[in-house]
Order: C-alpha cells, then structure tokens, then sequence
C-alpha cells in the first residue's frame, strides 16, 4: 500500500472575512476531491483570513501513480487561479 500526502500552502488575497476564506477553499477542496479522488481537507490556520493550509491524501498501490496524482493536483490548483500556491510538500510512504 503506498500513501501520499500533499500540504498546500495558499495565499489568499482580497480576503476580508472568514466567510469570503470558506468559501474559496471550499471551492478548492471539492474540485481536488471529485476531479482526482483524493481526500482533501482544511488543517491548519482555520483563524487567518489571507492563509489557508490543505492536505490531500491519495492511496493506491503503485508509487509512481500516486505521485503522479498529486503532482496533477498541485498543477490543479494553480490553473484554478482562485489562490496563490506557496508550497506544496509531498511525502509518499510504502506500507
């Protein structure tokens, strides 16, 4: 079995409000989760309007699918255009 996990680091822009924050990374989330079928969820820095910080989790049992799935998913997010992508570190384990 081999795992492979993602943490996107975003900058969010001409965010006042947590609300406007929800809702892009919602936006986010549900586009990774359903275009690649890959579990995606909000970690870290829940309190800031400017940041948001993702992880995507991708299972499978060959290495080089899965990276390849999240290197697709990282190129994803940056088309999508609706946040800054800062850093994106992966880390991919065989169990």
């Amino acid at each position: 079995m081999v795992i492979g996990i993602m943490e996107l680091q975003l900058a969010l822009f001409d965010n006042d409000s947590l609300k406007a924050k929800r809702s892009v990374v919602k936006r986010v989330l549900h586009r990774c989760r359903h275009t690649f079928n890959v579990s995606a969820a909000e970690v870290e820095d829940q309190d800031l309007t400017d940041r948001a910080t993702l992880a995507v989790v991708a299972v499978g049992n060959d290495r080089r699918f899965i990276a390849s799935t999240l290197d697709k998913v990282e190129d994803f997010v940056i088309r999508l255009g609706i946040a800054e992508l800062l850093d994106a570190p992966k880390i991919i384990e065989t169990y």
